[in-house]
């Protein structure tokens, strides 16, 4: 008997088209089939929204039943189940918990959350009424106590076993500390608990039932009738997984590359199985090298600077090991002699600034904030075996008078950064992808 694991995006939950070719194309498995659901979009920003507000104006949340059956509503013209009824309802007690106690922990806040995919599944139900639901916490998906940020260790195959053929929903981004209580996995990540079903149950690939933002060669929003791009390895992936216009978990490779599984994405306008895009672990140079030039808003710059920063040791593990114990990700560091520069999320940059100020360091002069700025990635396999490269990304923004405020290139094979003032960034993003392609 053949298995399938293949992640549905919320985002379909609610168009007929693209279900139907779902389950036209899996009614062909004669096997079982474990679709992964993300959550529609606007669950959870409404209960993360909700976890907010039940603090800080101490209400009772009492529309957040209204607003959760109104999703429902919207995405498909059924009358509400009772079980979507029953999760909203538990949802909205479990918020007006928190309001009488006043607070609450990291664990509760992911259980809260995780009604964001468990109303999704129910959504999904209700026009696909074979299909069976699976709850993390019935097939024993085993995760850490990180909580935010947990990482799935283990599932209780014995479950799985005694499963008939058919197809099975599975809420995805969640699973289940040793202590029974919910862990999330990150924000959206259920790319990452199809990757590690498909690993721990020996399916062949695992599919992506389409993306929100497919891969192309560059932001839409910039240049139009871009193409796909049609072949990547797990690293080319990841690396762009962190930029704005793409919708693939960077997790999602964890589980699979060890075991040299490929990722393929589907196209949802089709019930055969069409493949947009195959992820695996062959390398594989294009003619031009670049496959993406890829952009973000979502940085600051945090500087250490003096003339001493360079010969000085212990400033970089003091800094990371601060940032990482208050939770803040570093995205990237490029340093030189003379300063020290750690790339952030636009919303940590002064958060992390306060935090390195209570640290002590002879040798920096200067510690700040660079705001206003967008991240430049272009990325693509073969960049230190390949003449001008870097000549071509430097010659395309200084032809066109672009100042670069911090660039990274000959640390990887796979990328070069390059920070910009982020009024420069759409010329940037349009001049580097014409040196390219």
């Amino acid at each position: 008997m053949s298995d399938k694991v293949i992640r549905v995006g919320g985002s379909h939950i609610g168009n007929s088209t693209s279900i139907s070719n779902l389950s036209s194309y899996l009614s062909h498995n004669s096997g079982r089939n474990f679709v992964v659901v993300s959550p529609v979009p606007g669950l959870l920003d409404i209960l993360e929204e909700h976890l907010v507000t039940v603090l800080d104006k101490r209400t009772e949340n009492g529309n957040i039943s209204e607003q959760l059956l109104a999703v429902f509503k919207a995405r498909i013209k059924t009358e509400v189940t009772s079980g979507y009824v029953e999760l909203a309802n538990q949802a909205a007690n479990l918020l007006r918990g928190i309001a009488l106690i006043g607070d609450y922990s990291a664990a509760l806040k992911d259980q809260v959350l995780s009604y964001a995919e468990r109303l999704s599944v129910e959504i999904l139900k209700a026009v696909w009424p074979e299909a069976l639901v699976l709850q993390p916490e019935s097939i024993g998906l085993l995760t850490t106590s990180d909580f935010g940020n947990a990482t799935f260790i283990a599932l209780n195959e014995k479950e799985i076993e005694g499963l008939a053929a058919g197809t099975y929903l599975i809420p995805g981004t969640y699973g289940i500390t040793e202590n029974g209580k919910v862990a999330r996995t990150g924000r959206s990540a259920a790319d990452y608990t199809a990757a590690f079903l498909t690993k721990v149950l020996g399916v062949e690939k695992l599919e992506l039932w389409d993306l929100d933002h497919d891969f192309l060669r560059a932001d839409p929003a910039i240049i139009d009738n871009l193409p796909l791009i049609k072949r990547l390895t797990y690293e080319e992936a990841s690396e762009l997984a962190y930029f704005d216009h793409y919708s693939f978990h960077p997790r999602t490779v964890e589980p699979l590359e060890n075991e040299h599984i490929p990722i393929v994405v589907l196209n949802s306008d089709s019930a055969s199985g069409e493949v947009e895009t195959i992820i695996n672990t062959e390398t594989f140079v294009e003619e031009q090298i670049v496959k993406s030039v890829a952009c973000t808003d979502d940085i600051s710059l945090l500087k250490l600077d003096g003339p001493g920063v360079g010969l000085k040791p212990g400033i970089l593990a003091r800094v990371t090991n601060q940032l990482n114990e208050a939770g803040l990700n570093i995205k990237s560091v490029i340093t030189s002699q003379t300063s020290i520069n750690f790339i952030l999320s636009k919303d940590n940059g002064d958060k992390a600034q306060a935090l390195i100020h209570d640290l002590v360091f002879s040798s920096v002069t200067d510690i700040s904030v660079v705001k206003d700025i967008s991240m430049i990635g272009v990325v693509g396999h073969g960049m230190q075996h390949a003449y001008g490269v870097s000549a071509k990304i430097f010659t395309a923004v200084a032809n066109n008078q672009i100042n670069v405020v911090l660039s990274g290139s000959g640390a990887s094979d796979l990328v070069s950064y390059l920070v910009i003032n982020k009024s420069d960034k759409e010329k940037s993003v349009r001049e580097i992808y014409k040196a390219f392609f």
